[in-house]
């Protein structure tokens, strides 16, 4: 018992010595699952990027006249119950969460399949309307046997649903079309922190149109009336509709 102890102590010296240390890397190797110590528990990685979801949407008036919304800042509405809430629930942060999700799978494209990624979704159809691109069609066109393809569109008509389901709460109306843009704002670095100006330039990335063909639940829609009340954007969301061109 006295021997294992000795080697115990001894293991966990040597672990403490400097990383060039003969038989440090053995020793840590073997006791890292259990021992390691990383100092990003006090200093973590920080993330430099502030990444919001912004969307707009399409809908009939009385008329049968296209509509077009504002955008509507989706992630910023929602973080509106962030502020001061030490522990917020997931729900505070769906888009953010969505965002990055989506981002990694957009950036693991090639580029002329992000240039067709950023473009409509929306084709002609038989009767002189308009219509979905078909998921065959739109996996045709970007890339046969391309599990990134695949991976990319799923996320895609993740969004496209989120979005109709939020404007349709939002609008009270039966949505016909909605886009989406992410909008990244890089924080201000070390040396200017307390500046008021911000030091890099805002990147907005924009894609095309989608039809908005998911059959809504009333149940989701109720669940996003009451969060759009709940912090206070009914209103402001309703406004700036303007006839779509």
């Amino acid at each position: 018992m006295g021997a294992i102890t000795v080697i115990v102590m001894l293991a966990s010296v040597l672990m403490t010595l400097p990383s060039g240390t003969p038989g440090r890397s053995l020793v840590a190797g073997v006791a890292s699952p259990y021992y390691s110590q990383n100092w990003r528990l006090f200093a973590p990685h920080i993330m430099k990027n502030n990444v919001k979801l912004e969307v707009r949407a399409q809908w009939r008036d009385d008329d049968g006249a296209l509509v077009k919304t504002d955008w509507m800042p989706v992630t910023e509405i929602e973080q509106r119950a962030v502020a001061g809430n030490p522990m917020p629930s997931r729900t505070q942060k769906l888009t953010w969460n969505a965002t990055q999700a989506f981002q990694k799978r957009y950036r693991a494209l090639e580029s002329e399949q992000q240039d067709r990624a950023r473009d409509t979704f929306i084709e002609r159809s038989p009767d002189g309307g308009y219509r979905a691109i078909s998921d065959e069609a739109l996996i045709a066109e970007l890339g046969e046997n391309d599990r990134a393809v695949v991976r990319y569109l799923r996320m895609d008509y993740m969004l496209t649903r989120y979005a109709t389901v939020f404007a349709t709460a939002a609008l009270d109306r039966t949505v016909e079309r909605v886009q989406w843009r992410i909008v990244t704002t890089r924080a201000n670095d070390f040396t200017h922190r307390f500046s008021d100006e911000q030091q890099f330039d805002t990147k907005t990335t924009v894609f095309g149109w989608r039809q908005a063909t998911a059959k809504v639940d009333s149940e989701r829609v109720a669940a996003f009336t009451h969060m759009i009340e709940r912090n206070g954007a009914k209103d402001e969301l309703r406004r700036g509709a303007s006839p779509a061109q």
